[in-house]
């Protein structure tokens, strides 16, 4: 073989060589490549992503600091969101030329980095270190990001190392713009999520502000209602006049209907719950519409216009139906009838047909325009809801009508014309019964429970006290009154031994009723705690309980309820 043959094999074996140290290398980086993947996909943010890139990297280049830089798209320069040496961190460094370049895509050797504009910042105790560098960047969706690798000697980083880097490039692309969408989607989240709380606590406050207001009016208007209802009671005891007694009948139906509408008016958010309770019995319902259409009669006179009442059936007919309700329902619609009526008549018409109570309301009034009769069961509204309507009112009448029908399974309709009136129909499933003894007045009410028990009544208002004093006077009790619960707590430990029942009002100045039954808790179990309170929401009633209180009677004061709850607790 000849000299020349010879040094082209060796050559040729040295290419070899090269070629599959080449292989070898780029097989390693693809190795290498897959691993970063698999790393930088479960990042959950940059510095992440950036780290598992710098412990990739340092396996095939020949770095002495790897920084990563960072600003928004918008902004003129850089600041340090990752550094192997502190040296280089809180520095902004100048969006120029190289560092342009290097967003595009460009990956870039620079052999005298300290003399460029980009490196400007950099302490003169660092820029000496700096002897080349290799400078790579990403443009993603709301960043750009440059990574420079510092090399400490010249010549540091050559063709092979900027090689390298380019094939990593694309990976590291990849995951800034998946990371910055997840990061956009989280803000959105976050945001939302913060809007809704916002808004959860706004309703929250509106609802617990429309429950205390509901609460004070319920106060409010039962405690001089209790006053009238407890003197009604007491009169209706001893009144042996029959038209005295008539009227006090009559007075108290009308108070009765009074506290009905107070009560559907607190159990509004009831209604919209769906928890609102129906309490079917049975009654002569024709006695009853006959002494509340009596208070319509005065107004309809007052007004000049002539109220027809038509109930169909007589009156020793029982009706298995919630009397209560049928008659707001009643109430609301003729009431409405008569307030929007000038001149002409209202009709009632009442009959059984077919297992349904039916009900209409017919009137010659000013009638509702047709766009806007979907409107007038919704909530607060009415059928004139301009800002100086002629006529007043909550605008709950018909829509706790239309509620109360839905509850007892019944419909309502209504049809009107402008200038001619309107017809609210009512059809309610009911069932019937037959009873051959006439419809009497019933007899006084006779306590079944222990007589002659010493009561304790704690109340605060003059006028209450004096109401409950003779209610539980004529049932043979002897009476005890304070005016406060401090006195309570005090006036049981000297009379412990003397005490059957205690009647305990809820607010009272000094200490409520609710504090005090909770301090003679501590020392008397033995004597029972009846609460006597304005407030009538379910909330209230479980709270007495659950401070040692034994039953619960509420504002008004009745006889009746008096004598039920004595019987429920005294064994």
């Amino acid at each position: 073989m000849s000299l020349k043959l010879q040094e082209q094999l060796n050559e040729a074996l040295i290419e070899l060589k090269q070629s599959q140290a080449r292989e070898a290398r780029l097989l390693s980086e693809n190795r290498a490549i897959l691993d970063a993947i698999s790393s930088i996909t479960v990042a959950t943010n940059k510095q992440q992503i950036f780290k598992e890139l710098k412990n990739v990297l340092s396996l095939y280049i020949n770095f002495s600091d790897f920084i990563v830089l960072s600003k928004n798209s918008d902004e003129s320069s850089f600041n340090t969101i990752l550094s192997s040496n502190p040296n280089y961190l809180d520095i902004t460094w100048p969006s120029k030329a190289k560092f342009s370049r290097a967003i595009l895509g460009e990956c870039i050797i620079l052999f005298e980095p300290n003399k460029l504009e980009e490196f400007s910042s950099v302490v003169s105790t660092s820029q000496s270190c700096i002897q080349s560098a290799l400078v790579t960047g990403v443009r993603a969706t709301i960043t750009d990001s440059v990574i420079v690798m510092i090399g400490h000697k010249a010549g540091q980083f050559n063709l092979e190392s900027r090689d390298t880097l380019s094939r990593f490039r694309p990976l590291l692309e990849r995951a800034l713009i998946d990371i910055e969408r997840t990061e956009q989607l989280q803000q959105l989240v976050d945001v939302k999520t913060h809007q809704l709380k916002i808004a959860q606590v706004k309703a929250e406050n509106a609802n617990e502000a429309k429950s205390r207001f509901l609460a004070m009016m319920s106060h409010e208007l039962r405690t001089p209602l209790s006053a009238v209802l407890g003197y009604i009671d007491i009169l209706l005891g001893d009144v042996d006049c029959n038209h005295q007694l008539e009227i006090l009948e009559k007075m108290e139906s009308s108070a009765e209907l009074l506290l009905v509408l107070i009560n559907d008016i607190l159990e509004l958010s009831r209604i919209e719950s769906g928890e609102f309770p129906i309490k079917y019995q049975w009654v002569k319902l024709k006695n009853e519409l006959n002494f509340m259409l009596e208070h319509f009669t005065t107004l309809a006179d007052a007004k000049d216009l002539k109220l027809n009442v038509n109930v169909e059936f007589n009156e020793s007919l029982s009706i298995w139906v919630d009397s209560a309700r049928v008659m707001q329902i009643v109430f609301n619609l003729v009431g409405n009838a008569l307030k929007f009526t000038h001149h002409g008549h209202v009709t009632l018409n009442v009959s059984i047909e077919n297992k349904c109570l039916k009900i209409v309301v017919i009137d010659s009034g000013i009638g509702i325009e047709a766009s806007r009769l979907d409107t007038i069961f919704s909530q607060f509204k009415q059928a004139d809801d301009s800002i100086t309507r002629k006529y007043g009112g909550s605008g709950l009448g018909l829509t706790i009508s239309k509620h109360l029908v839905s509850l007892m399974s019944g419909t309502i309709k209504v049809e009107s014309i402008v200038g001619h009136g309107s017809t609210f129909s009512i059809e309610l499933p009911i069932s019937i019964k037959h009873s051959s003894q006439p419809n009497v007045t019933q007899p006084k009410r006779k306590l079944n429970s222990k007589q002659g028990l010493n009561i304790l009544v704690v109340e605060d208002t003059e006028t209450n006290q004096m109401v409950i004093r003779l209610l539980l006077e004529r049932l043979g009790h002897t009476v005890t009154i304070l005016d406060n619960g401090l006195k309570s707590v005090d006036f049981i430990k000297e009379n412990m031994e003397h005490i059957d029942l205690v009647f305990m009002d809820i607010s009272m100045p000094i200490m409520d009723g609710l504090t005090a039954t909770k301090e003679i808790r501590k020392f008397c179990p033995r004597i029972p705690v009846i609460a006597l309170t304005a407030h009538a929401m379910e909330q209230d009633k479980q709270q007495c309980l659950s401070c040692g209180m034994n039953d619960f009677v509420t504002k008004p004061i009745r006889s009746k309820d008096i004598e039920r709850s004595i019987q429920a607790v005294i064994s």
